[in-house]
């Protein structure tokens, strides 16, 4: 038995690719070998596909990454060779990426339909499998906080899968409510932003760190700016209606915002004095006016907004 796990939406890919093995390795009495293709010269590879187990019995071969290992031309063809002959191994490979249909390596798989391809969900496709997810868990979800947990998870079936295991954990009652979702499912990406301008706000932070951290995530560094541009102005009011003693309620009321948001804002804005804020509202403004007339690329722009705080 052998299978192929590609497509752009790697962590859906190696979760299913990881689910194969574990069903081969709990089914049969075999040797479990990991092989990182692309850090390994492929005529060790070869020589480990052509060799016979150590303790004399089937193997499970999980091969990561081939199609990036440098001479993958001369390990493909060898590659079909060892699959096609008659062998007790079992093979799962698995790339974290989408390769395209047109490569041999792809059609050899696609047609012994041994290819598994899982691609970024749309819109509506993700809401459909956080659904699925849910009843997985044996929660109850309605469909509007479906769309809501959607939106906290940024879209992100990773961190779909991590709120939905902390609602698990946490909620006393299989039914999501929305008090759940916003007490136990922290809005990922709204945190990266804060701790983003935590981090250039210190003499000491590492800005480009947390930077990188949400570009890795495949956040477009457009959608990054006014974020950045909607805290700040958060940070901004707040900083002026605390210093006319509004209290907390009255914040959450004036900014629409949740009451449990209310402290941390304020946390935030006795970090910044006046000319911190209006320094980082001119910088900003510059970059965005740059980046819209294709004067700078947003993530260059992004990177320097970082370093000059």
């Amino acid at each position: 038995m052998y299978k192929l796990y590609i497509g752009n939406e790697t962590y859906l890919s190696f979760k299913n690719a990881r689910i194969a093995l574990k069903e081969l390795i709990e089914n049969t009495d075999s040797e479990y070998i990991s092989i990182d293709a692309e850090k390994i010269d492929s005529s060790k590879i070869i020589e480990l596909l052509s060799s016979q187990s150590l303790f004399n019995k089937p193997r499970v071969l999980f091969i990561k990454r081939l199609y990036k290992n440098k001479d993958k031309e001369t390990l493909i063809p060898s590659l079909f060779e060892y699959l096609e002959k008659d062998s007790t191994d079992n093979v799962i490979l698995w790339e974290d990426q989408k390769v395209s249909s047109i490569t041999k390596y792809v059609k050899f798989f696609k047609s012994k339909k041994l290819l598994e391809e899982y691609n970024k969900l749309t819109k509506p496709s993700f809401n459909k499998y956080a659904r699925e997810l849910c009843l997985e868990y044996n929660l109850s979800i309605d469909n509007q906080l479906i769309n809501t947990l959607s939106n906290y998870s940024n879209y992100s079936v990773e961190r779909l899968e991590n709120s939905i295991k902390k609602i698990k954990l946490l909620s006393d009652s299989q039914t999501v409510t929305k008090n759940d979702i916003d007490s136990i499912v922290v809005d990922t990406l709204e945190q990266d932003i804060w701790i983003l301008l935590d981090e250039m706000n210190s003499s000491q932070g590492k800005p480009l760190l947390v930077l990188e951290r949400i570009l890795k995530q495949g956040i477009d560094s457009k959608y990054i700016l006014p974020m950045i541009a909607r805290n700040l102005r958060l940070i901004t009011l707040t900083k002026y209606l605390t210093t006319n003693s509004s209290s907390f309620s009255e914040i959450a009321s004036l900014l629409k915002i949740p009451p449990f948001t209310v402290r941390p804002l304020v946390e935030a804005s006795n970090k910044y004095d006046w000319e911190q804020i209006k320094s980082k509202y001119e910088k900003l403004s510059n970059l965005d006016y740059e980046i819209k007339i294709g004067k700078i690329d947003s993530k260059l722009g992004l990177t320097l907004f970082c370093t000059t705080m």
